[in-house]
């Protein structure tokens, strides 16, 4: 399971916005999804601006995009982690 944002800044959809771009956005979205590609939630608004279905579908891609990333990193990191075996032993 992974989560990232997205939003429309000066109507370009924008990946993992920092505070700046969250701050000024029209728009700002939250998506969570698991490995599988499931949605577990979805958080959107429009920051004094409206948005058209359109946009939401092209926001809520660009996040999976996004979330494919960060659980491919996830994976990666997860099977290099050192085994138990590799470990310093512990002070007891």
């Amino acid at each position: 399971m992974a989560a990232i944002s997205v939003g429309l800044l000066e109507g370009q959809p924008i990946l993992d916005l920092n505070y700046p771009e969250d701050r000024d956005a029209q728009v700002d979205m939250n998506v969570v999804m698991t490995g599988a590609g499931k949605i577990v939630e979805v958080q959107a608004g429009g920051e004094e601006h409206d948005f058209t279905r359109e946009q939401f579908h092209e926001l809520l891609s660009l996040a999976e995009e996004g979330i494919r990333k960060v659980l491919s990193f996830q994976d990666s990191a997860w099977k290099s982690r050192p085994k138990a075996a590799e470990l310093p032993p512990k002070d007891v």
